[in-house]
């Protein structure tokens, strides 16, 4: 090929390169990737990561006709972190200084001059030099400077950004608080494990130091409930965490810690010692044709996600166990009806015989060795009948406690909460309120109806402690007619 022609397809090659290069930069500034990037990073300072650009609602009152009241208009809030169990809401905003000038000017701040308004200027100069931000003169009166395309100049001063409770139209605040009125309005309707989610305002691009039209934002920021955190506070975070920032190390800092919300000692559900026990949780089970539906659903959830390694073991090893005579009455009384073999001898391991009903005696007989006294040895015990590993220090055997529940201790929403549980879910739930113990179950319908009672309170009344297994577990049973 003649040297020009190398050089002619080089020159193009070489160009063509460029302007691919040229285009995904100005696809990448014209993206939302800086943002999302942003979002990431808040991500990573986060824990008990539930999801992102998540939606919360609240009813905002309507006008009709001849101004009666209309049909409440649901109104949305996005949140683009939601973490700690959805107890925290992030919300990020790459929004410039210049930016949010602009925004003070346009929206609701009083307007002092017009077009031929010279002695407004004349003042700006006399007051003070001002600092300018792009086309945006602040001088020291706090007065905000616009000049249009056509040259024309416009003074602003603030007026009421701190009148975050003010309910009427939001047109006249700058974008960022309307969005921090709005999330406080949704937070309001919401409540988590008792609690209104705290709100954090994620702003990267945002000095520490700020000119004061912008503290004067931040300020009514705060005034909504909401922590302000700019690039100085970011940078103080990511120095203060020593933690890797390998994917791997990410992921842990984000995932829900199992014993972050947990007391050191639990009080254990019924639902929670049939888990325990269940040949479901500790051995591969072959479906049977006479298989309830439900038990079917649990085998092929176990197929994928061991229960006890990978949820309940995390949550309760290492701490002291409890459970009330009535629920351990309960669980002995189902193992003995239809619990297989295997499951009565985890049972006798995890409470111990029971001297009154004699359940559990003759299904292990180490047990009655002095061998057999400690909770290393239960493990030991316990691992001849599970294909997992049994963790070292888990504390067998579960203590049996008498139900002892004095109500004068907890908020008077008890009684009415009293009322809507069952004698066994009394002495579990009402139990562990009053002692300020963690209750473990997985029966979603209790925790559910316990939560609305306490959570329709006025405030932030403190309902019982309940940590929540995502899925149960029954026992395998007997064949239905199964003949002899």
């Amino acid at each position: 090929m003649p040297a020009s022609l190398t050089r002619a397809a080089a020159s193009s090659v070489s160009n063509s390169t460029i302007a691919i290069d040229e285009r995904t930069i100005h696809t990448v500034r014209s993206s939302n990737l800086p943002f999302y990037a942003a979002v990431w990073e808040a991500a990573k300072s986060c824990s008990g990561l539930v999801g992102f650009e998540k939606r919360f609602y609240w009813d905002t009152p309507a006008k009709g006709r001849s101004g009666r009241a209309g049909k409440p208009r649901r109104t949305c809030a996005l949140v683009d972190v939601v973490a700690r169990g959805g107890e925290e809401w992030v919300k990020v905003s790459t929004v410039t200084e210049s930016r949010l000038l602009f925004e003070k000017a346009k929206a609701g701040w009083e307007n002092e001059g017009s077009d031929d308004d010279s002695e407004g200027d004349e003042r700006g100069a006399e007051e003070g030099d001002g600092i300018k931000v792009g086309s945006v003169m602040i001088n020291d009166v706090a007065k905000v400077q616009i000049s249009d395309q056509n040259g024309r100049k416009f003074d602003f001063s603030h007026k009421a950004c701190h009148q975050v409770e003010d309910d009427s139209d939001d047109d006249d605040r700058p974008g960022i608080l309307k969005t921090a009125l709005d999330l406080q309005k949704a937070a309001r309707d919401t409540k988590v494990n008792y609690k209104h989610p705290r709100i954090r305002f994620v702003l990267p691009k945002i000095s520490a130091t700020p000119l004061p039209e912008i503290c004067s934002i931040l300020d009514s920021i705060r005034d909504t409930g909401a922590i302000v955190e700019t690039s100085a506070d970011l940078i103080r975070s990511q120095e203060s965490s020593k933690t890797a920032r390998e994917l791997d190390s990410v992921f842990q800092i984000v995932h829900t810690d199992l014993s972050n919300p947990l007391s050191t000692i639990l009080n254990i559900d019924c639902t929670i010692l049939l888990a325990l026990v269940s040949d479901l949780s500790h051995q591969p089970i072959t479906p049977e044709p006479w298989f309830h539906r439900a038990i079917r659903r649990q085998i092929d959830m176990e197929a994928k996600e061991h229960l006890l390694p990978e949820s309940l073991w995390p949550a309760i090893v290492g701490r002291d166990l409890l459970c009330t005579r009535l629920a351990a009455k309960r669980m002995r009384e189902i193992v003995q009806t239809i619990g297989t073999e295997a499951e009565k001898a985890r049972t006798a391991i995890l409470l111990g015989n029971d001297q009154e009903t004699g359940i559990g005696a003759g299904t292990s007989d180490e047990l009655q060795t002095p061998e057999f006294d400690t909770s290393d040895n239960l493990c030991t015990a316990f691992q001849r009948y599970s294909m997992h590993p049994v963790p070292a220090n888990w504390r067998l055997p579960i203590k049996i406690v008498d139900e002892e529940i004095d109500l004068a201790d907890v908020p008077p929403i008890a009684e009415k909460v009293k009322q809507h549980l069952s004698e066994i879910n009394q002495s579990v739930f009402l139990w562990g309120w009053t002692r300020g113990y963690t209750t473990v179950t997985s029966n979603r319908t209790v925790v559910k109806t316990i939560r609305e009672i306490v959570e329709a309170e006025d405030g932030e009344v403190l309902g019982p402690k309940v940590w929540m297994c995502a899925v149960a577990r029954s026992l395998v049973g007997k064949e239905k007619g199964r003949r002899e």
